[in-house]
């Protein structure tokens, strides 16, 4: 005898989910990761500008200390009108770096009187003020003070 197996197909079988139950959990899942996403995105502009910020800083106190280390003055130049910035030790130029993408100066200007920090050979510098850097919704500060004293920077929200 064969057996032959017949399936059933009947509009009364209520065993899967309904278009509107499935286009539902599609919307929260979609909405969720939207949220997630933005989150994520403004945390990792948040830490670029952080990061920026410690970099520069660390790369001005090297230069101050290589200033008074050795017989030569060393420089950082920042630049007015971009992002980029060089490290210069007499005159030659050790480093050119760049801000992170979307971290900038406010309006386009350093809070500076000039763009040059340059160092003495005693490690002093010849100029102060307030390097403030934006990445369009946080602001983080890096202060530069003359003479012996060391550069600070702090976090503004």
């Amino acid at each position: 005898m064969e057996r032959v197996l017949a399936l059933r197909f009947s509009t009364d079988d209520r065993s899967g989910f309904s278009l509107l139950e499935v286009m539902m959990v599609v919307s929260i899942s979609t909405i969720s990761i939207a949220m997630l996403t933005g989150c994520l995105v403004s945390l990792e502009r948040g830490m670029a500008l952080r990061a920026t910020a410690v970099t520069l800083l660390a790369q001005m106190r090297a230069m101050q200390n290589l200033a008074s280390t050795s017989d030569t003055f060393t420089m950082v130049w920042l630049d007015p009108y971009d992002t980029g910035y060089r490290l210069l030790q007499g005159t030659q130029t050790l480093e050119w770096d760049a801000f992170a993408v979307g971290v900038n100066y406010v309006d386009g200007y350093l809070q500076l009187p000039v763009h040059v920090i340059s160092y003495d050979n005693l490690g002093n510098a010849q100029v102060a003020g307030v390097i403030r850097l934006t990445d369009g919704q946080r602001e983080d500060d890096v202060r530069l003070y003359m003479g012996t004293g060391w550069q600070t920077g702090g976090w503004t929200a």
